[in-house]
């Protein structure tokens, strides 16, 4: 199920978490700590006040200027004790032009800090920019093991518009807008979706992995790409929800499972494509 939420900072002013909430809006992601890694201003101020409405506080979030290991491990310990033993997932977002030169140096970044925030007890993962991601991330994504929440926002006019939905392995979170306006809130704030929750222990049925890789109809000389365990959770759903029969469970995606998946997107009004991305996985 998809749940929508904010992220805010001292930015973002003085917040009626009271009238966030009754806005639809269950989950806050807060500015933790600042350049100087001091608390962000109204760090305490939110968190309070969010748990106070009845906000779920489901994470934090450090803007980092990380260039080498020893910055990173520096900056999450900062994180670690601003928390003071308080438990919400840590999100590190690298997005700043100072990290765009850095390669393999930038993995080695974020690996450091998620260390140091996981010896804590703490869960982690990493936010950024939908280009960002593509253009220094993704060539190394076989080294990252981690949830990504990403930000990607197409004309940018406040509303959620599906076309513009990123598909990154991992992907848990979409920042789909940084223009949305919400009662309670002063100005611009950035929206969310979340398809899963961080704190969120699911309770499946389906015996078979959950994809983390985008699922799809693709040959190569002759033989179907995409093969294994997470293909037969797609398959076993669609089982279940009696697209297809128990035989057509074979973990290869082919052009019958995807015209099963097809029917069964149509089914509950999202884009008929044949592909197993965030959105569909979560429906199914």
């Amino acid at each position: 199920m998809s749940v929508f939420g904010v992220d805010v900072s001292s930015y973002n002013g003085c917040v009626d978490w009271r009238k966030v909430k009754k806005a639809g809006f269950d989950f806050a992601i807060l500015k933790i700590i600042r350049k100087d890694l001091s608390k962000d201003n109204a760090f305490e101020t939110n968190w309070a006040n969010a748990e106070s409405a009845g906000v779920d506080i489901v994470g934090v979030y450090n803007y980092s200027y990380a260039t080498g290991i020893e910055k990173a491990n520096k900056d999450a310990k900062a994180v670690i004790k601003a928390l003071d033993g308080r438990k919400a997932m840590v999100w590190l977002d690298v997005e700043d032009k100072c990290q765009t030169g850095l390669g393999r140096g930038l993995i080695n970044i974020i690996k450091t800090y998620q260390n140091e925030i996981e010896n804590a007890g703490l869960q982690f993962g990493v936010y950024t920019g939908f280009s960002f991601y593509t253009s220094y991330l993704k060539p190394y994504k076989d080294k990252l093991n981690c949830p990504m929440w990403i930000a990607r926002y197409g004309n940018n006019n406040g509303a959620k518009n599906d076309k513009y939905q990123p598909q990154v392995d991992n992907m848990i979170g979409w920042q789909y807008t940084s223009k949305g306006k919400v009662n309670g809130i002063n100005g611009y704030v950035d929206l969310n979706v979340f398809y899963s929750m961080p704190e969120e222990k699911a309770v499946i049925s389906n015996p078979y992995p959950v994809p983390t890789r985008v699922l799809y109809a693709k040959k190569i000389l002759g033989r179907w790409y995409y093969r294994g365990e997470d293909v037969k959770f797609v398959q076993y759903s669609l089982y279940e929800k009696g697209f297809i029969s128990e035989k057509e469970i074979d973990g290869v995606y082919g052009s019958s499972t995807a015209d099963a998946v097809k029917r069964f997107q149509k089914s509950v009004g999202i884009t008929a494509d044949g592909i197993v991305g965030v959105q569909t996985r979560g429906y199914l």
